[in-house]
């Protein structure tokens, strides 16, 4: 039997980047390039070094999964959320091997290490990491498909005036959404690239600024958000918030930064949809 190392090296390392990097993308984590790398480098060395390391059985088994832990802990270089890092990543990497083994099987290719999918044959290294690819590619439709339609069906219509001027929008309903103001009329939360329906560039950038003076906005006020990123500040004003032709006494809040949605345009809470109720 005739195995070339580089072969081993280059075809691990790319499947285990590949896999580390889905993990990341499905869990909303950071990517890091140099943690994948250096993870990947460590997944592809065990892969050369395992057939040489004499335990078989249930020992073999914890020993993956070990190297598994080790390498979610590298990429980041954190422990914190690594429970569920290493347990996608232990599962994603026996999804993809069980697939390509399946593969494998079909053509009449030798596999003598399914973990790290060391295998025997003439086949180019090009059709692996198209199969790698393709993997990943149904991976994340998958994924983007499920979180849009969740997102579409946990979501209202709803219309939003703001000086006058009304825009109809989706609003996704979050039940973390318990924002109010100092009034207690509950908040809807707009990212700043939504503004550009009410305002145009030089209000949206005093509104960044907090300038408000002159814009014409009622009752503006700044209230402080409590995230898991830490603490930040949100501006707020009233504006007038129709859901099924009803005027509900609600007020915005502008997020900056990253605000994923999907289809969705807002995040809206349980109080403002039980304020339409009463």
């Amino acid at each position: 039997m005739e195995i070339v190392l580089e072969y081993v090296l280059l075809d691990n390392f790319l499947i285990d980047a590949l896999l580390l990097a889905l993990t990341l993308k499905t869990l909303r984590q950071p990517l890091s390039r140099w943690g994948i790398i250096l993870s990947s480098s460590f997944g592809a060395g065990f892969a050369v070094v395992s057939p040489l390391i004499s335990v078989t059985g249930i020992l073999a088994i914890l020993l993956k999964f070990l190297v598994a832990f080790i390498m979610s802990f590298i990429v980041c270089f954190s422990f914190r959320r690594i429970l569920p890092r290493f347990l996608l990543f232990t599962l994603y990497t026996f999804a993809f091997g069980g697939g390509l083994i399946a593969i494998f099987t079909f053509m009449g290719i030798q596999v003598y290490d399914a973990m790290y999918i060391g295998y025997v044959s003439s086949l180019p290294l090009g059709t692996i990491l198209v199969s790698a690819l393709a993997f990943g590619a149904i991976c994340f439709r998958l994924i983007r498909y499920l979180s849009h339609r969740k997102a579409w069906e946990n979501s209202i219509q709803l219309g939003i005036e703001i000086l006058g001027k009304m825009k109809t929008i989706r609003g996704f309903v979050d039940t973390g959404n318990t924002l109010k103001n100092r009034e207690g009329k509950p908040i809807v939360v707009l990212p700043e690239r939504e503004l550009r329906h009410w305002f145009d560039t030089h209000a949206r950038m005093a509104l960044l600024i907090g300038k408000t003076n002159g814009l014409g906005l009622k009752n503006v006020d700044t209230i402080t958000v409590n995230s898991l990123g830490g603490n930040y500040k949100m501006l707020v004003f009233d504006a007038e918030i129709i859901i099924d032709g009803a005027k509900v006494p609600a007020c915005v809040g502008i997020a900056y930064g990253s605000v994923k949605l999907g289809d969705c345009n807002a995040i809206v809470g349980n109080d403002l949809l039980e304020a339409v109720k009463c």
